[in-house]
């Protein structure tokens, strides 16, 4: 008798659960044909696939006189509202546009660690505008840059060979790990010889000495303008400690890491300050 009751309570509370997720859906199913409703009463549309699609290409193709063809006209557009409050409708349109942006551009072989990295700073940027024109600005400012760095891809695979590619790519997305030519050799299933020999053909550089630029470009991008300790940076570009790390960097650089992160915030200091004591 126990069972059955214990089984008759289990199927109430299915039954239950499922009224509601159809009560759910009819509401939002009512909710989307007033939205439809509206939308038709102000002789509004979405912009289809093939427009869409025609916005983000010149992006993605690298094009800068298109896409600047398209930043101008962007105001002109007929937006969708996302929210009661004009600016944060803008902003979450800015949001959908990035996103887009984004996944294409990584398609067009930029490294995704690039193209997600811009797309979180870009979107962090919309926390500081205050009007829909600010918006507009940012989005002009993202389209562009995106275009002008897949202008440089583009030209980039004019020169370098698909594996080269995407040896940089693995190298782009784990910056982070200590990484040997074996490793980009093996996952790209190529012999290790022979990846060296067409990267340096190609390049002008070695694969060693290329993760060694590009670890030292991101070092000294984190002590400019982030907060990490020298352990820390050591440690998260996959240096076997930070004295190995400050040996390498002040050989390259002429001073110790410490040093050149004072030397740049000075630098930055007067530049926001326009030299003033």
């Amino acid at each position: 008798m126990g069972k059955e009751q214990t089984l008759q309570g289990l199927k109430q509370k299915q039954d239950a659960l499922k009224k509601q997720h159809e009560q759910l859906f009819e509401q939002m199913d009512q909710s989307l044909h007033e939205y439809l409703f509206r939308q038709r009463e102000d002789s509004f549309e979405h912009a289809t696939y093939s427009q869409e699609m025609a916005t983000v290409q010149p992006v993605k193709d690298g094009d800068i006189k298109a896409v600047a063809r398209i930043i101008k006209n962007h105001k002109s557009f007929n937006l969708p509202s996302l929210s009661s409050s004009p600016l944060q409708s803008r902003k979450f349109l800015f949001v959908a546009d990035i996103t887009m942006v984004c996944r294409f551009c990584i398609e067009g072989g930029m490294p995704s660690s690039e193209s997600y990295g811009l797309s979180d700073l870009y979107i962090r940027e919309t926390d500081q505008c205050k009007t829909e024109e600010d918006v507009e600005e940012l989005y002009g400012k993202m389209m562009m840059d995106y275009a002008k760095r897949m202008q440089v891809y583009r030209q980039k695979e004019n020169d370098l060979s698909p594996k080269v590619l995407l040896a940089i790519n693995y190298i782009e997305n784990h910056l982070h790990e200590r990484i040997k030519v074996a490793d980009i050799a093996e996952d790209l299933e190529m012999n290790t010889a022979y990846l060296s020999t067409l990267f340096a053909k190609e390049t002008g550089r070695s694969v060693s000495d290329y993760i060694r630029d590009r670890k030292h470009q991101v070092a000294k991008h984190l002590l400019t303008y982030e907060e990490y300790s020298c352990t820390d940076i050591a440690e998260y570009l996959g240096y076997s400690g930070e004295s190995h790390f400050s040996a390498l960097f002040a050989a390259r650089e002429g001073v110790a890491p410490t040093e050149y992160r004072k030397r740049e915030y000075r630098k930055h200091f007067e530049t926001v300050t326009g030299g003033e004591r």
